[in-house]
């Protein structure tokens, strides 16, 4: 994996490894002082991101998450940004699980009203607490 990070701000520092076509974001406590746009700006840098670079795997590092989805992002989440992910070609996303608890469910809930939209063809999500169990699902064909 390069060691400079390709996305990198107070709350995220993001790592590409292109040979396995995987996108590594952390996720860093800071995300307790988030807003809505700068969450909503971070987000969309990525989806772009995962488009330029033709990504296929995403982790998102978010034990350490704070920052709070309300009902009404996480309905921009499943709409917007879940659209932008699906067109930009990813194939899999993991989320390692955030250590606070209401952070956690935001974050759950995001990506329960994403996994209510996608269709057949669309990318597969799925939650782990360890970083190597969730490569290893990322990896496989």
């Amino acid at each position: 994996m390069d060691t400079n990070p390709i996305l990198s701000n107070r709350f995220i520092e993001g790592h590409l490894d292109q040979e396995k076509s995987l996108l590594t974001v952390h996720w860093f406590p800071s995300t307790y002082d988030l807003k809505v746009q700068e969450y909503k700006d971070i987000v969309l840098e990525i989806a772009d991101l995962i488009r330029e670079k033709r990504i296929k795997h995403w982790m998102g590092y978010s034990k350490d998450f704070a920052f709070v989805i309300t009902p009404e992002l996480q309905e921009w989440i499943s709409g917007e940004f879940n659209q932008k992910l699906i067109e930009g070609g990813l194939q899999k996303m993991a989320i390692i699980i955030p250590a606070d608890y209401i952070a956690n469910l935001s974050v759950q809930q995001a990506v329960g009203e994403m996994e209510k939209r996608q269709q057949e063809g669309d990318y597969q999500t799925r939650y782990f607490d360890n970083p190597e169990q969730a490569e290893a699902w990322l990896m496989e064909a």
